[in-house]
């Protein structure tokens, strides 16, 4: 096992899709700073305030697209450009390799998680935005990491899309229908039992007061596992059948 999360984690050191997640997610506290500098004085932006957008944001569009991004290009990398038959002739289980991608998609989640916070106080400091406090800030990691987490529950259709399909595209596109589909669903009231709608559930939207943050229930936990484990079962059951030729 850890010789196979060695193998994952080298083979992304030099990877520009790295690069290009944790700049995107760098510059996402810009919009948040683009929206103080149009909001009315009154409004009295604060860090309070200004830090709720953060994970906000992560919940309505950048999540969902930037996490789904790196899913795809994880698991569907290798069978792109046909180097998974390197992996799959290796003496070590498939399945192995499949636990240490998503061991490596976790990281790569949290390391991203952890970048947005980070970012968004930064942004806050460079804005001058008043009333300082730490509590704002835990508040957004723990939120931040709420709806990572619950975005990290539903990757694995997304790395079954790109492993049945063999490549990007298809999976880069169920995401975004996907952001969008979350509004949708939760407009109308059914975001408890609609995994990429539960996310917006720790923090709400960042379009505004258009409808209320779905509240999650028991069934909406075993909703989520449910997709989570059918999509790690279609990966498994696909590369312990795959065909190390091709």
């Amino acid at each position: 096992m850890l010789r196979a999360l060695k193998a994952e984690l080298f083979k992304l050191r030099r990877a520009p899709m790295v690069l290009w997640t944790l700049l995107t997610v760098a510059l996402v506290p810009a919009v948040s700073a683009g929206s103080v500098k149009t909001m009315d004085a009154d409004l009295h932006v604060t860090w309070d305030s200004f830090m709720r957008l953060g994970p906000q944001m992560m919940a309505s569009w950048w999540g969902i697209l930037i996490f789904g991004l790196a899913t795809s290009y994880l698991f569907g990398r290798e069978l792109f450009d046909g180097t998974a038959k390197n992996m799959l002739t290796l003496p070590i289980r498939r399945e192995t390799f499949v636990v240490a991608k998503f061991v490596v998609l976790a990281l790569w989640v949290a390391a991203l998680t952890v970048l947005s916070v980070v970012m968004q106080a930064a942004f806050a400091s460079v804005l001058g935005v008043p009333g300082f406090a730490w509590a704002p800030i835990w508040r957004s990691a723990s939120q931040s990491f709420q709806i990572a987490g619950l975005i990290y529950l539903t990757l694995p259709v997304v790395a079954a899309l790109a492993t049945l399909e063999k490549g990007y595209l298809p999976p880069m596109m169920f995401s975004a229908f996907m952001a969008t589909a979350a509004f949708m669903v939760a407009a109308i009231g059914w975001g408890r039992w609609f995994p990429w709608s539960m996310v917006l559930a720790p923090a709400g939207s960042s379009f505004g007061p258009l409808f209320d943050a779905p509240v999650l229930t028991a069934v909406s936990w075993v909703i989520d596992s449910a997709v989570f484990a059918a999509g790690v079962l279609v990966v498994l059951v696909y590369i312990d059948r795959a065909d190390n030729t091709q």
